[in-house]
């Protein structure tokens, strides 16, 4: 009975056919469910970093500097769930069926969206990136009065605020 068995699996051979694709000759296919790399439009990115908090494998980073904010995805460290698409509030990411990713640099593997800094109306220091802000102000009503400052200086207006309500300052 064991010599039959590779007889079988000859004759199911000759009738499927040839399965492999000569590659990269002839391009594989790829179904409408497969998950390449992300792409992101820095036109929309407003740098809310909510993508980098979704991201499980850490290839997206957000890198800060005193006058700029930094978002950089690592191509070689993405497992392409695109959680990150999930995430974006303005969908400035996009999901590709890109799997053709293998290059000799490293540095081809970073893609870099960069946002200046806003200032904190009373102590000059960077908070948050300017289209993010401006985003808020144009959906709020009442975050033009605290929206331009940054964390410590928007405490300290409300405990004024609260001491001067309650009768103290």
């Amino acid at each position: 009975m064991s010599f039959l068995k590779p007889v079988e699996i000859i004759a199911v051979s000759a009738e499927k056919g040839r399965v492999t694709v000569k590659y990269p000759y002839q391009q594989p296919v790829v179904t409408s469910e497969f998950r390449g790399a992300v792409r992101i439009d820095a036109s929309k990115c407003l740098g809310c970093g909510a993508c980098v908090r979704a991201c499980p494998s850490n290839a997206l980073e957000l890198i800060e500097s005193p006058d700029r904010v930094v978002i950089r995805y690592f191509v070689g460290r993405c497992i392409f769930c695109w959680r990150c698409v999930d995430s974006c509030p303005v969908g400035a990411i996009a999901g590709t069926r890109e799997f053709e990713l293998a290059t000799d640099k490293v540095e081809d593997l970073f893609n870099y969206t960069v946002h200046s800094r806003a200032e904190c109306g009373e102590c000059g220091g960077g908070f948050a990136t300017r289209r993010l802000l401006s985003y808020v102000n144009a959906r709020s009503q009442v975050a033009e009065y605290y929206s331009n400052l940054c964390l410590d200086c928007r405490r300290n207006r409300v405990v004024e605020a609260v001491a001067r309500g309650r009768g103290g300052v």
